[in-house]
């Protein structure tokens, strides 16, 4: 491994066939041996469409892999555990299932060192799965401002099954947007993402080049105002899909400043509509997403199982002004 130890490398997987991780690496990697390809992925170096799998894992199409053995670091983390309210859905040995408040990121990160909801489930839970230090339990992320199921692994084999899962897109996961717009149609977003070369805070769709990104979106609510209830199901998971893709096709989620849904999109609309509107979208104060459930097969019993997240306050009271106006 002392060889090895600063290697960095992404590939993406340009093969209309399935293949193994590990030969496909042993191809691309002719020094190496298959030995020490195996593990490095075992030792959790390897990533699939950022998640973690195992040696056997069948790579398909525009998957991007990666290697990275600077992003783990030799000495513990030093996450201390935290006192604070989690909603448990669901729990059992295996995996621990979270309604997400808004406003709370999911790991620790740069500017975001304690507080966040892995140090309240580290004082919850003490048993998680391990593969990663640094992020003990994480499976699969949410944006801080989004609410919602999330669910965290509690061993390691519970971690690679829902892992290899999400990078196999079987699991199904439905989220909940009010929107800009009047939105009556049911449309599929096919793209690829990588970060704006004018703002690398944002993400922006490209015909070619970037990660594949695909999301299915049904309507589910049109209002006499220019507002909409959505259901958006992401078959890949990609940082800021949802946003990005909604923007894209000029239906950006309200106050989300960043991707074109902030109030000031109001001054395009009748003025009969703007203070009806305002009364509404004052009722929540960041960008109304919500992850309301996810489907995946259980680590342990094999079993489909779905998981729901009631709405929270804000995204009520939106919902409620809204219906004033079906």
């Amino acid at each position: 491994m002392k060889k090895i130890i600063l290697l960095k490398k992404t590939f993406k997987y340009n093969f209309d066939y399935p293949q193994r991780l590990d030969k496909y690496l042993k191809n691309e990697l002719p020094k190496l041996s298959r030995t020490s390809i195996q593990k490095l992925i075992e030792n959790n170096y390897v990533f699939v469409d950022d998640f973690l799998v195992k040696p056997s894992f069948q790579l398909k199409l525009n998957q991007i892999v990666k290697i990275d053995t600077k992003d783990f670091k030799n000495k513990k983390s030093h996450l201390k555990p935290e006192k604070m309210k989690i909603n448990i859905l669901y729990e059992d040995n295996d995996i621990l299932v979270l309604n997400k408040n808004s406003g709370i990121v999911v790991h620790p990160g740069i500017g975001n060192l304690s507080s966040t909801l892995l140090n309240g489930v580290l004082y919850y839970c003490e048993n998680l799965s391990n593969m990663n230090d640094e992020r003990p339990g994480v499976v699969h992320r949410l944006d801080k401002q989004t609410s919602g199921v999330i669910v965290f692994a509690k061993n390691n084999e519970s971690h690679y099954y829902i892992s290899e899962q999400f990078a196999n897109r079987e699991i199904k996961k439905d989220y909940r947007a009010i929107i800009w717009g009047n939105f009556n149609e049911e449309i599929t977003i096919n793209g690829f993402l990588r970060r704006d070369p004018r703002n690398r805070l944002k993400f922006k769709l490209f015909n070619s080049s970037g990660k594949k990104s695909i999301s299915f979106i049904k309507p589910k609510m049109s209002y006499s105002l220019p507002l909409s209830l959505v259901s958006i199901f992401p078959l890949t998971g990609r940082t800021h899909q949802i946003r990005v893709h909604l923007s894209s096709i000029g239906h950006p989620i309200i106050k989300d400043d960043l991707y074109n849904g902030g109030d000031g999109i109001i001054n395009g609309f009748h003025e009969k509509d703007r203070i009806n509107i305002m009364n509404i979208i004052s009722q929540i104060n960041r960008f109304a997403l919500h992850a309301k459930s996810i489907e995946l097969k259980h680590p342990k019993t094999k079993k489909y199982m779905v998981f729901e997240a009631p709405y929270p306050q804000d995204f009520i009271n939106v919902l409620e002004k809204l219906n004033e106006y079906r």
